[in-house]
């Protein structure tokens, strides 16, 4: 309870899309669904641009950040609950990055992504041992 009061009185957890004041959400089962349901394309686009060749690498991650824009602006609109086009209009990209990195801390999603990891068979150690059979 004291660290809602703390927020609230910080307003840590509140941000600016455009004009509107938006409150940074935790990530709830729910909308993690609708939050996973909108993402296509960006693990693709990210593989592209890892995967281009050095020589055409520029012309890829300018093609990805275009395409990436409108899938990143339906991420903010899902977790936010602003319209999609409301934010084309009027939220600067500074307003969309504050929102995601703050989204980040308050769900401390650092950690939550080392624990899902820690969760995973070591791909390694299971190639070392059907190596030693």
């Amino acid at each position: 309870m004291l660290d809602k009061l703390k927020n609230a009185v910080s307003g840590e957890n509140q941000v600016y899309l455009g004009s509107k004041k938006v409150e940074v959400k935790k990530l709830t089962p729910n909308l993690w669904k609708k939050l996973f349901g909108t993402v296509d394309r960006l693990p693709g686009l990210i593989v592209q641009v890892i995967l281009a060749p050095k020589e055409d690498f520029y012309s890829y991650v300018i093609s990805a950040a275009e395409i990436a824009m409108d899938e990143v602006v339906q991420v903010v609109s899902v977790l936010s609950g602003v319209d999609e086009e409301y934010l084309k209009e009027n939220a600067g990209l500074d307003d969309i990055v504050n929102y995601l990195v703050k989204t980040v801390k308050k769900n401390n999603l650092h950690e939550a992504i080392k624990n899902v990891k820690s969760l995973l068979p070591d791909v390694n150690q299971k190639t070392e041992k059907q190596e030693a059979l």
